[in-house]
């Protein structure tokens, strides 16, 4: 009867603590994004309409540089660009056609800002994009 009472408390104890711990996590991570957004700085990333294209969006303030690189999960760079300081508005559509399927990061750096947008590529009958 103790051991039941134990181990239920024990299964409390732990389901508490990893709730705490990954609500603390999302916390830190809103925090970078909303302090991002209040510099002047989000990115959107959206797969055009029956294509093997996306569109990346990005809105900046023009007081600094926008760092925009494609990397692949082993980290392989297939672009990099430095966009212009004075401009506010980045808009680029990526053809990923020729690319093999796999996991592919957009990684965006504005002054001490970093956002990562995803996009997963899968080969199946029909070539599929996976945006997260």
């Amino acid at each position: 009867m103790k051991i039941a009472i134990i181990s239920k408390l024990a299964l409390a104890f732990v389901l508490t603590f990893s709730l705490v711990s990954f609500t603390a996590d999302k916390k830190e991570s809103m925090k970078k994004v909303e302090a991002a957004r209040r510099d002047g700085f989000d990115a959107s990333l959206f797969q055009l309409t029956n294509t093997h294209k996306v569109k990346l969006a990005v809105d900046k303030g023009s007081d600094s540089h926008l760092r925009v690189i494609l990397r692949d999960d082993s980290g392989r760079t297939y672009y990099n660009e430095l966009y212009g300081k004075g401009k506010i508005d980045y808009r680029r559509t990526f053809d990923l056609a020729d690319m093999i399927d796999g996991t592919y990061h957009f990684e965006l750096f504005y002054k001490d800002h970093k956002l990562t947008k995803t996009v997963q590529l899968d080969t199946t009958k029909d070539r599929v994009i996976s945006l997260q």
